[in-house]
C-alpha cells in the first residue's frame, strides 16, 4: 500500500473508533469510565486532524467519508456495548485493531518522516488506551460503585 493510502486507512480507522467510542459511552453505566472513554474518544478526534493535515500536505485530500467497514464496526460496537463491562470488551477490540494498524503502519519504508513522526505518536495514544481498557477489564471497574454515567 503506498504512503496516501496508509495514511488515507488509518483516518477511515480513527473515524471509525470515534463512532465506535460514542457508542461504548453510550453503553457506559459508570461516570468514571465514560469519563475516560470521552477523553480517548478526543484523541481520535485529534488523530484525525493530524492525518487530514499530512494527507494535506503530501497534496491529498481527506477522505473522510465512512465505509462499510466503519459502518459495521460502530453497528457491533453498539450492539454488544450493553453495559460498562461489554463497552470495555467492545472497545479493547477495536483498539487492538487499531493498535495493530498504527504499528504495522510504522513499519513501512515509504511514510515521509512528517507523516511517520504523527504515526508514533498517535501509536503511542493507542497503546496507552488499549493498556487502560484492559487494566480497567482485569480490575473490574464495573463493579464498584461509582456514579451513574447516566
Amino acid at each position: 500500500m503506498s504512503s496516501i493510502g496508509t495514511l488515507q486507512d488509518l483516518l477511515h480507522l480513527d473515524m471509525d473508533a470515534i463512532k465506535a467510542y460514542d457508542q461504548a459511552i453510550k453503553a457506559c453505566e459508570h461516570e468514571n469510565v465514560a469519563a475516560q472513554l470521552r477523553l480517548f474518544r478526543s484523541d481520535h478526534e485529534r488523530h484525525v486532524r493530524n492525518l487530514s493535515q499530512e494527507l494535506t500536505k503530501l497534496g491529498e485530500k481527506p477522505d473522510a467519508r465512512t465505509d462499510v467497514k466503519g459502518f459495521f464496526i460502530e453497528k457491533f460496537t453498539a450492539i454488544t456495548s450493553i453495559g460498562t463491562r461489554s463497552a470495555l470488551m467492545s472497545m479493547m477490540g477495536n483498539e487492538t485493531l487499531t493498535t495493530a494498524r498504527y504499528k504495522a503502519a510504522l513499519d513501512l519504508q515509504d511514510i515521509p518522516e512528517s507523516a511517520k513522526s504523527v504515526i508514533r505518536a498517535n501509536y503511542a495514544d493507542e497503546q496507552r488506551h488499549l493498556e487502560w481498557i484492559r487494566s480497567a477489564l482485569d480490575q473490574k471497574l464495573w463493579e464498584r460503585a461509582q456514579p451513574s454515567a447516566r
